[in-house]
């Protein structure tokens, strides 16, 4: 059994830095899965779980939209639009 994706409003509390932590968490658990289900597959072997992939998609879209809606939210345009980059790099 697997957890459940992150919530936007659970989200928006979080400080950059938390969120830009969790978001590498997200990665690393999205490549990790990704990594098991191709060795699987190649293996004739069903994956486990398979719906844990879309909650950790899920989640760091949830991310991107809480960075984005601060971006958006900041009365400095330039530093908006650094926030807007740092966020399309990701």
């Amino acid at each position: 059994m697997s957890g459940r994706s992150w919530k936007a409003s659970e989200l928006r509390v979080k400080s950059w830095d938390d969120l830009h932590k969790l978001w590498y968490v997200l990665l690393k658990e999205k490549n990790m899965l990704m990594t098991q289900r191709q060795m699987l597959h190649a293996q004739n072997l069903r994956f486990p779980n398979p719906e844990r992939i879309p909650k950790v998609r899920k989640s760091m879209c949830r991310i991107k939209q809480v960075l984005t809606e601060r971006a958006i939210e900041d009365p400095d345009p330039r530093r908006s639009a650094e926030m807007k980059r740092m966020i399309n790099a990701l």
